[in-house]
């Protein structure tokens, strides 16, 4: 029996609303993602979706030693185990609860099936004027063997006001496992929002991760992704500018090895005139590993005045990594200033040379270059405790000194 039937069969049991029901069905009615569809070309959920998973969670009890341990020791964190929010901080001028409902665009079946059955996550309310002085850590820590999970958040940034967050989806099951995360986001008038990713897992786990950001006037946003391991990784970040002067940055990184999978999806539509867009995504595969990115960014008829980048740079360091990659560009505007490139190679053979006559083994040459190939996306990271641990995330896959490569 597959995933879709184990749905099936679970909706029958949750007593779903009438527009719940009408969204499930419509999910029913497409089902999953294949690679006939154009989003999902070089993505197969077929292993994924034909798996049998554990729709009831079990809570278990967390240890303090837990969540220091994956902790990057930020004081406010919204703490998560099996699905059930068992700690939020206390913020002036921050809502933190739970689970809440809203409806939302749904992108894809995915997100429908999201929509439908989520009954998990998180919804922070930031009041207008407010300025969060420290970043909100927030961790998702699953302890129950091949389990699906469906959590489902929202964010509102009142006007005037800034924040920024770190998310780190935890599995401890050490299991087959499956996500469905959506995140949801609206930025007002004049907010200034960071919002970092840490994707760090199990061989075994696999992750479909959506966020769609709403900005209005003079509205800044970046999104981090931070891509450290993991056996599936699926992340879809779309942006839509609602207002001028709006500013939306997207930074990424994926270091990958042994049968490791990410592909990352982006969309940037330029929905109204004099607004930015810069988007950085940069990718080391070693082994079998594999990796996607599929970065859009539209520019409407009345969006004038647009400055739009995008860049996709990867390494394969393995005869057996590949990438696929795929910068698209959208415009229906003729005053804009918009460029994209990729670039797909291996290691400076000179710079290797000029490193090995210095004495420098070959080894550690390749893993000190491939740390400075890298090092443009962490070192933009502005918590301290965030570019910390990424450095020495990205140090040790590498194989590297830390202390010699920088």
């Amino acid at each position: 029996m597959g995933l879709i039937d184990n749905l099936a069969k679970y909706a029958q049991h949750q007593n779903l609303s009438k527009d719940k029901r009408v969204v499930f069905d419509s999910f029913i009615k497409k089902g999953f993602p294949t690679n006939s569809d154009e989003e999902w070309k070089y993505t197969s959920l077929k292993k994924i979706v034909k798996s049998e998973y554990n729709l009831f969670p079990e809570f278990s009890e967390i240890d303090n030693s837990i969540i220091n341990k994956y902790s990057l020791g930020i004081k406010d964190k919204i703490v998560f185990v099996d699905g059930n929010l068992v700690f939020s901080p206390e913020i002036k001028g921050v809502q933190i609860t739970g689970f809440s409902d809203f409806d939302c665009r749904n992108n894809d079946a995915i997100s429908e099936l999201n929509s439908a059955l989520a009954k998990s996550g998180f919804t922070i309310i930031i009041e207008k004027d407010i300025v969060v002085e420290n970043p909100i850590e927030i961790l998702f820590f699953n302890f129950t063997k091949n389990s699906f999970s469906q959590y489902r958040n929202r964010i509102i940034i009142g006007e005037n006001s800034e924040v920024k967050i770190v998310e780190n989806i935890q599995d401890l099951s050490k299991s087959s496992t499956l996500v469905n995360h959506f995140t949801h986001v609206s930025c007002n008038k004049n907010t200034k929002v960071e919002y970092n990713k840490i994707q760090n897992n199990t061989q075994e786990s696999k992750l479909i991760d959506c966020m769609n950001i709403f900005q209005n006037q003079d509205s800044v946003c970046e999104v981090n992704t931070l891509i450290f391991g993991g056996g599936f990784i699926r992340n879809n970040l779309n942006f839509e500018q609602n207002g001028s002067n709006c500013e939306s940055n997207m930074n990424g990184i994926s270091l990958l090895d042994a049968n490791q999978f990410a592909d990352n999806h982006t969309f940037v539509d330029h929905k109204t005139a004099h607004c930015r867009s810069n988007e950085m995504y940069k990718g080391i595969y070693l082994e079998d590993s594999r990796g996607v990115f599929n970065g859009k960014i539209m520019v409407r008829q009345d969006a004038q005045k647009i400055d739009a980048f995008q860049a996709n740079n990867n390494l394969l360091l393995s005869d057996n990594s590949t990438i696929d990659s795929k910068p698209q560009l959208e415009i229906y505007a003729d005053d804009v200033k918009c460029s994209h490139g990729c670039t797909i190679g291996q290691l400076d053979e000179e710079a290797l040379f000029y490193m090995r006559s210095r004495g420098i083994g070959i080894s550690e040459a390749k893993a000190v270059l491939t740390y400075a190939f890298a090092s443009e996306v962490i070192e933009s990271l502005s918590i301290p405790e965030l570019k910390n641990l990424s450095q020495k995330l990205l140090a040790h896959k590498l194989n590297v000194n830390l202390d010699f490569s920088l």
